[in-house]
């Protein structure tokens, strides 16, 4: 019998759990047996177990016939598209256009179609921004692009940002309209515009992008909205990639960043190093530039650690005094930055070569070169390139064959190179022997194809230009058809051969070739400033007066050589009244097809004196560009002929604005003082000269000397300053010599 009672506390098992327990030790035994099974070693086959399985028979066994498919019902079609097209199976491998296809033979509601297309968006775009506009024209053709999210339009932007900047903008445009409230762009969607405008050198946009954050910031008074240090990189990026800014441009985009600095913004280092290089030119804004920069770093706590200016801010500034010619504040520069233990790279070298290179101090420039060769080792191409450039420029062709040689030394190969080098070696030969240039290009192409380019050419056109080598002019300029170039290339060759030909006196070719630029294009500044030159050079001064005032009736701003050339062509206006004018034999209908119009004008029959018209000109071309000392010297040349004094005041104000006189422009004060019979002027004038340590030349002397003369000074101080030029000339010719 069952005891009634017991000591124990477990409860009876059931049969039913004893039943569950036994199938538990079944299933485990069994399982037990078939890992056993499966890791014991399968039997080996016999060796020829081929043959044994192979049949005697010859005859084709029958193959059993597979049973027919199961009838394709609409139902059964339906579901398959519907999994199909399930944004759980959506991948790369999907086909778009068919999911778009789908979408309106679909039975789904609009929040599914949102879900859809958003998953469409993310798995099987593969960051095509193509791909991605079509999904969001489609989300706005449904009218579910009010379920977008700020995560969402993140990543339409980040798609976007490397096709069409309208795409983009529409994107951002559609987010402001979006009905939820809240949504509005942050810091990252701005970011993502900002790239691309900085990309295609949108800046005007990009500063309008920046100017309607900082006033959003400032409604809700929230700084999280204010421009991010990214944001100004990109403003700066876009300025850089813009091909026709201007200083007004330049002037915008420094006052946002002042702006954002005194917001205490802290700006990226590289943002500095890209504007202080755009602010080579602008002097005033450099220096609030950097004045903010310094007041941002002196606030930091770790100023006294850390200098503000790394190696590429450094290098910007010595490439902003080396545009200038500036190579004393640039050596100094290099000398604090070295003092600082910041290392110079080969750019920090390059532009202080430009520096020195462009200031004529090629002795600096040489030692410079040594001093990089045994620090780094190796030639610099383009430290090298610079000096010989520089050389060039400068008509220092001893220091340009010196280059030569030197780069000879190290046998440097063509293919070894930058493209650079390579034109300035045939642009150095083109003004010592053309016909040697002209093998020496051939030899290029040969060699390879890619070694040579259409700047070689427009050399070769320029040089036989200059010599008056009509029929090599063109041929060298046929040598372009050789050369795959683009089409600013082409204008700018034509814009060679143009100028060579008026060189050759053909000034019917000349306008021709002009005639078709023009029907090309619109010629640049530059183009017009040569044609007016060309015009003067073969003695039509008229239509050059004539081009030169349809260009202002057309509201078209001369450059400033074009206006150096006409205010020299004024200058000459007396003596040409003097002389009996020639009518001009061109063809009527060839100079109104080279846009010369006004046939009324005549620049000899004007009621208005010739000093007043120039400086009427001068004043006119100051408010909108900045002479340089080409145009005060012709300026000054043209006064020196009827006021001496004038020319002298305008000699003082040059000095004044920083503009450093050469020793043209000595001469021409000095040729009026000989007119004028000025010997205490003549005298002054030549003391600021070798104040200035400018050597003057043999033409400079004659006139102090008439100047003297004329003046009737004593004898033996004539004698003697007769002497001291006699010394300056044998010195000169020994140095050439």
């Amino acid at each position: 019998m069952r005891p009634a009672l017991t000591l124990s506390t477990r409860r009876a098992k059931s049969s039913s759990c004893v039943l569950n327990q036994c199938e538990i030790e079944t299933t485990r035994s069994f399982l037990t047996w078939a890992t056993r099974t499966k890791l014991t070693k399968k039997p080996q086959l016999p060796a020829l177990w081929f043959l044994i399985a192979r049949s005697y028979s010859t005859a084709t066994t029958a193959k059993k016939a597979s049973p027919p498919p199961p009838p394709t019902t609409a139902a059964a079609t339906k579901q398959q598209t519907l999994k199909k097209f399930h944004p759980r199976y959506m991948n790369k491998d999907m086909n778009l256009e068919d999911l778009l296809q789908y979408l309106p033979t679909s039975s789904l509601n609009s929040k599914e179609i949102f879900k859809t297309l958003r998953t469409a968006l993310y798995n099987t775009t593969q960051h095509d921004p193509k791909k991605a506009w079509l999904i969001f024209e489609s989300m706005v053709q449904y009218d579910v692009d009010k379920y977008l999210k700020s995560n969402n339009y993140g990543q339409l932007l980040s798609m976007m940002k490397y096709d069409d900047i309208s795409h983009m903008m529409a994107i951002l445009e559609n987010m402001k309209k979006n009905p939820n409230q809240e949504l509005t762009p942050d810091s990252y969607h701005l970011s993502q515009v900002l790239f691309a405008l900085s990309k295609h050198g949108l800046v005007k946009e990009a500063c309008d992008i920046i100017r309607f954050t900082t006033t959003n910031a400032s409604k809700l008074n929230d700084k999280a909205l204010l421009p991010t240090p990214n944001h100004f990189h990109s403003l700066a990026i876009a300025l850089r990639n813009n091909h026709n800014r201007n200083s007004s441009t330049i002037e915008a985009v420094t006052k946002l960043m002042l702006e954002g600095m005194e917001r205490e913004t802290k700006l990226l280092q590289a943002t500095f190093s890209v504007m202080l290089n755009l602010l080579s030119r602008h002097e005033q804004l450099k220096l609030q530039f950097i004045q903010s920069m310094d007041r941002i770093h002196s606030k930091n706590q770790n100023s006294n650690k850390v200098h503000p200016y790394n190696v590429y801010i450094y290098t910007s500034l010595i490439s902003g005094f080396a545009v200038k010619g500036d190579s004393e504040s640039a050596k100094r520069l290099f000398e604090e930055m070295r003092k600082h233990k910041i290392k110079p790279n080969e750019v920090t070298y390059g532009a202080l070569m430009e520096a020195y290179s462009k200031a004529g101090d090629f002795t600096s420039a040489i030692r410079l070169l040594t001093v990089f060769r045994k620090k780094f080792n190796r030639v610099s191409n383009p430290m090298v390139t610079s000096l010989l450039i520089n050389a060039i420029r400068q008509n220092n062709l001893l220091v340009a064959e010196n280059t030569v040689k030197y780069i000879t030394d190290k046998k440097l190969k063509p293919k070894n190179m930058d493209g650079r080098l390579r034109t300035a070696l045939i642009w150095l030969q083109t003004k010592q022997n053309l016909d040697e240039a002209r093998e020496k290009f051939d030899e290029l192409y040969k060699l390879d194809q890619e070694l040579v380019t259409s700047i070689m050419a427009n050399h070769l056109v320029t040089g036989y230009g200059l010599k008056q080598d009509k029929e090599n002019v063109i041929e060298s300029y046929r040598l372009n058809s050789k050369i795959p170039t683009t089409t600013e290339q082409q204008l700018r060759s034509k814009h060679h051969l143009t100028n060579a030909l008026f060189h050759c006196r053909d000034l019917p070719a000349a306008l021709t070739v002009f005639i078709s630029m023009r029907n090309q294009t619109i010629p640049d500044d530059i183009t017009l400033a040569m044609v007016i030159q060309g015009l003067i050079l073969n003695n039509e001064n008229n239509l050059a007066w004539r081009l030169f005032k349809t260009l202002q009736s057309d509201g078209i701003e001369p450059n400033l050589h074009a206006y150096t050339s006409i205010i020299k062509l004024l200058g000459h206006r007396d003596s040409d009244l003097k002389k009996k004018p020639n009518e001009s034999t061109l063809n009527p209908d060839l100079i109104s097809a080279a846009g010369i119009r006004l046939p009324q004008l005549d620049y000899l029959d004007s009621s208005v004196p010739t000093t007043t018209e120039a400086l009427s000109l001068f004043r006119h071309m100051t408010g909108f560009q900045k002479p340089n000392v080409y145009t005060y010297t012709t300026l000054i040349s043209c006064f020196a002929k009827y006021n001496i004094s004038r020319a002298i005041n305008i000699f003082d104000h040059m000095c004044a604005k920083g503009v450093d006189p050469t020793v043209e422009t000595y001469t021409a004060i000095l040729q009026g003082c000989s007119i004028f019979r000025n010997s205490q002027a003549a005298l002054r004038v030549f003391n600021h000269m070798c104040e200035k340590r400018i050597e003057p030349n043999a033409v400079t002397w004659r006139y102090l000397m008439k100047a003297l003369l004329r003046s009737r000074v004593d004898k033996a101080q004539v004698d003697k300053i007769g002497l001291m030029a006699k010394e300056s000339l044998e010195k000169n010719k020994s140095k050439v010599d």
